[in-house]
């Protein structure tokens, strides 16, 4: 690195989330582990909603289940374009609340995503 990128970054190290591992973003810690917290819960309740849209469309279709059809298998292009915009909806619905002072909750979705 130059001496001029170097120089570039003076400073940076006093900016809000900075620090890496565990970044702090508020005067108040415990609104960073909330968010923290919201963004983890939004993360697992997507994974949950996505495997069981794909159970339901295996089921729909093969009238039997197996693990390896579930682990193997992939949701149809109907289903996943379905599911791509349900988690954009789910995405402005919760996260664009987090930043909604700023327009999030309103934003478009090159923007907000």
């Amino acid at each position: 690195m130059t001496d001029k990128k170097l120089n570039d970054l003076d400073g940076l190290e006093n900016l809000p989330g900075f620090k890496r591992g565990n970044p702090t973003y508020f005067e108040n810690e415990v609104i960073d582990h909330l968010i923290s917290i919201t963004l983890e819960l939004g993360a697992e309740l997507w994974v949950v909603k996505d495997r069981l849209a794909h159970v339901e469309e295996v089921l729909s279709e093969h009238n039997k289940l197996s693990l390896d059809s579930l682990s193997t298998g992939k949701p149809s292009a109907l289903l996943q374009e379905q599911l791509d915009l349900e988690r954009t909806q789910i995405i402005k619905r919760i996260y664009g609340r987090l930043y909604s002072k700023y327009g999030g909750d309103v934003a478009e979705e090159k923007s907000a995503i």
